[in-house]
C-alpha cells in the first residue's frame, strides 16, 4: 500500500521513527539523547509534510486520478498496439471520468466537449480568467499583464490529457477555486 498518496510521505519515514523509537528505549545515555534527536527530526519532516500536502486539497485528487489514469493508458497502449493502431488518449480520458464522476456525470462531461480541444482549452481558460487572484497571489502588479498571457500561450499550447478530467473532480470535490490551484500547479510544474 502506497501512503504517500493520503499522507504526503511514504513508508520510509514511518520505519525510520518506528526504529528510532525503538532505538530511544533500548538504549541508554548520550547515544540515547543521539537517537532522540534524529527521531524529533523524523517526525517533524513527517509532520511538515503532511502539513503542507493537506493544505492543498487538490493533491488526493489528483493522485488518485493519476493512478487510475496509468492503469487506463497501460491498457489503452498495449490495446493499440496488439490491434496495430495509435494510441488514442481520449480512450483512457473518458473512462477515467466514468471512474471519477460516474457514468450520467462522465456523459455530461462528453457532452460539454471537455475532451475536445475547443471546450477543455475555454474551460481551462475561464477558470483563469475567473480565478486571476489565484495566478497573480505574490507576483507585482507591473508583472501581471505579462504572467496572464503566459497562462493563455500555455493553455493554447496545451494537449488532451487527464488533467482536465482531474482538474474537473477537484471542482467537483473542492470547488473551482481549488481547481484554479491545481491549474496553477500544473502550469508550474508542482505536480508529481
Amino acid at each position: 500500500m502506497n501512503i504517500s498518496g493520503f499522507l504526503g510521505f511514504g513508508w520510509i519515514p514511518v520505519v525510520y521513527a518506528v526504529v528510532l523509537g525503538f532505538g530511544i528505549f533500548y538504549s541508554t545515555g548520550w547515544v540515547r539523547w543521539l537517537i532522540y534527536a534524529c527521531f524529533v527530526i523524523v517526525v517533524l519532516y513527517m509532520a511538515f509534510r503532511f502539513k503542507t500536502y493537506s493544505r492543498q486539497p487538490w493533491r488526493s485528487v489528483h493522485y488518485r486520478g493519476m493512478k487510475i489514469y496509468a492503469g487506463l493508458a497501460g491498457h489503452e497502449f498495449d490495446l493499440a498496439k496488439k490491434e496495430k493502431r495509435e494510441f488514442d488518449i481520449t480512450v483512457p480520458c473518458r473512462i477515467l471520468a466514468e471512474k471519477l464522476f460516474g457514468q450520467q456525470h462522465a456523459a455530461d462531461f462528453v457532452a460539454d466537449e471537455l475532451l475536445a480541444d475547443t471546450g477543455r482549452k475555454s474551460y481551462l481558460m475561464k477558470l483563469a480568467k475567473d480565478y486571476r487572484n489565484v495566478f497573480l497571489e505574490n507576483v507585482r502588479p507591473e508583472k501581471h499583464t505579462a504572467v496572464l498571457d503566459s497562462i493563455r500561450q500555455d493553455l493554447e499550447a496545451s494537449e488532451l490529457g487527464p488533467d482536465i478530467v482531474i482538474a474537473k473532480a477537484v471542482e467537483k470535490s473542492y470547488g473551482r477555486e481549488e481547481a484554479a490551484r491545481y491549474l496553477l500547479a500544473l502550469l508550474l510544474g508542482q505536480v508529481k
